[in-house]
């Protein structure tokens, strides 16, 4: 099991160091993003840049997870299916997700900081948060994904059953955010945290016992 999830990462991997083009255009599009946004607001003030934040953060993530499952065609499923569990497919989708989306979070928080204000007083509140966001939103678009590729315009249908269900993970990421600028003195955090892992584990249960039938299909 382990040993296929591994040779799927490092495929995926592969995959996107072919087509550098793409992750440059997302990582570009975060970039443009954040220019404009500082150049509309001029001065954003820490309640704001914590909103403005996520916001991107959503946009940014469901254009890069777009991008990814835009390479699995129904002939590539077929063909994974040939090879791998889908456990392990979906195990295997998820890890890289995690990290790719919170490499773009870094990425996004650099230039905010760079371009705007660096509002974070605590940083490894913000990391962990941003770890668990990037862990729930990979894991609930994993699964959304597969669920869209079953009709037409599936891209479309990506991002409009995803934001709904992203709804939750996003605001428990604002209160946590806002705890770590120094703007909300909340004593609840840690049961916030429990909250965004329970999300995840949730997230990642439903992929792990519907995405092998969904697949199949």
């Amino acid at each position: 099991m382990l040993h296929n999830i591994i040779h799927i990462i490092k495929h995926e991997v592969l995959l996107d160091y072919r087509q550098k083009f793409s992750i440059a255009g997302t990582v570009l599009f975060a970039i443009a993003s954040v220019f404009v946004v500082e150049k509309v607001f001029q001065e954003i003030k820490v309640f704001s840049w914590n909103a403005i934040f996520w916001i991107l953060f959503i946009f940014v993530s469901l254009n890069s997870m777009v991008r990814s499952y835009a390479k699995m065609t129904n002939k590539r499923y077929h063909y994974y299916y040939t090879l791998y569990d889908p456990t392990d497919l979906s195990l295997a989708k998820i890890v890289y997700n995690t990290f790719n989306l919170f490499f773009l979070a870094c990425v996004l928080y650099f230039f905010m900081s760079w371009f705007t204000i660096d509002p974070i007083t605590n940083k490894p509140l913000f990391f962990g948060a941003l770890f668990l966001g990037s862990l729930g939103i990979g894991a609930m678009v994993s699964f959304v994904s597969i669920l869209a590729t079953k009709g037409e315009n599936s891209h479309t249908l990506l991002a409009i059953l995803s934001i709904p269900l992203l709804i939750p993970t996003v605001l428990l990421l604002l209160k946590i955010t806002a705890a770590a600028s120094g703007i909300l003195n909340d004593s609840s955090i840690t049961t916030d945290f429990t909250f965004l892992a329970a999300i995840d584990l949730l997230s990642i249960g439903l992929s792990l016992i519907l995405f092998p039938s969904l697949w199949r299909n």
